[in-house]
């Protein structure tokens, strides 16, 4: 039977810490959720009379990308202005603290409403961020990267490519080729210029955008391997249950009330029919029970006691823990932890539960 008590602030504990697993995956065709596609500018009679059955686009698993839409999104999102760039503090190597590392551009644009006329706009993007009139994306779903791709995991290996192609992240956001590494390392954060960066990973989005329109263009374009850490965030959770001196002496046990032996379990139908069935409260707690019972006991009213055997209220009878209920305002039962074995609850000691469990 349960008994109660509620649980202070100081007695409850959550820890935060974050864990991580590497996934080793191929292209998209293998089922592993990996979409590679191409995104390209376009011109603005292509973008303004944007039509699907005609415009570029990849079909992966019956998803259809869309180059041109596609494109205008991601540059949004991750590189048109460096006042919108999801990320942009965390990420951006030097960035943007000041002018380092970060370069001023203008972007012409013709205005929907009248095309004859152009908009300008002076821009400012990272150095290591520029996206050109083409790219390739490579898409990584959530399920497998959880709350974000973990910093220094990436490894994209292009085995189409001859020689074979190794590009991995900085730790801030670029993506470089391994066999480039020493000269890469050399880079300045004030660069003005991208230097060796061929790509972007945007690590909470799981969205690596290769950006070079060279020799990586095609990077992924047939059989590739990737290598991610994903991230996940376990809260540890640590409850300190407290029995003080003289608490949860009472036992509620029916096995110990006068006239109680052996055992009874009630007859379904007789349990839903039976009026003379009653349960009478005292302090919380039923002290009478009446009823059918199967067995020896059937077609026959066993009435339990109210009072205690002599035993149970002795100086010396104790009361032993076997379970700890956690409940939350709405006494719904949350966790549960079991001792290993009986635990005494002598009166004249203080006891401390603890239980402890993770949750994400």
């Amino acid at each position: 039977m349960s008994q109660f008590k509620n649980l202070e602030s100081d007695d409850i504990l959550i820890s935060p810490f974050e864990v991580h697993k590497t996934f080793n995956v191929t292209n998209h065709d293998s089922g592993s959720g990996i979409y590679r596609f191409q995104i390209t500018k376009g011109t603005d009679s292509t973008l303004y009379g944007f039509d699907t059955d005609t415009a570029a686009s990849t079909t992966i698993s019956s998803s259809v990308f869309f180059n041109i839409p596609n494109y205008h999104v991601i540059n949004s999102m991750f590189y048109r202005n460096i006042n919108q760039i999801v990320g942009h503090k965390e990420f951006i190597r030097g960035v943007p603290r000041d002018t380092s590392g970060v370069d001023e551009y203008v972007e012409v644009r013709n205005l929907y409403d009248k095309p004859t006329e152009k908009h300008q706009q002076i821009l400012r993007r990272p150095a290591s961020r520029k996206l050109h009139d083409s790219a390739t994306v490579i898409s990584i779903p959530q399920e497998l990267f959880g709350e974000s791709v973990k910093q220094n995991s990436i490894r994209l290996t292009d085995n189409s490519s001859s020689p074979q192609i190794i590009l991995q992240d900085d730790g801030y956001g670029n993506l470089y080729d391994v066999a480039f590494s020493s000269s890469y390392s050399q880079r300045t954060v004030d660069s003005n210029d991208s230097g060796s960066v061929v790509g972007n990973i945007f690590y909470d989005e799981g969205v690596l955008v290769i950006t070079d329109t060279g020799s990586y263009s095609e990077v992924g374009d047939g059989n590739f391997n990737l290598v991610f850490d994903s991230t996940q965030t376990i809260y540890e959770r640590e409850y300190v249950c407290r029995l003080e001196e003289d608490d949860f002496l009472h036992t509620t046990n029916r096995s110990l009330k006068v006239g109680m032996s052996s055992s009874v379990a009630f007859h379904g139908s007789d349990y839903n029919n039976n009026s003379n069935l009653v349960n009478t409260y005292r302090d919380g707690f039923p002290y009478e029970l009446t009823g059918f019972a199967t067995g020896a006991f059937q077609d026959k009213q066993y009435e339990i006691g109210r009072e205690l055997i002599g035993e149970a209220t002795h100086s010396d009878f104790a009361t032993y823990v076997t379970t700890v209920g956690l409940y939350n305002d709405n006494n719904e039962l949350m966790a549960i932890g079991k001792t290993a074995k009986p635990i005494k609850n002598d009166k004249e000691m203080s006891l401390s539960f603890v239980v402890r469990f993770d949750t994400n």
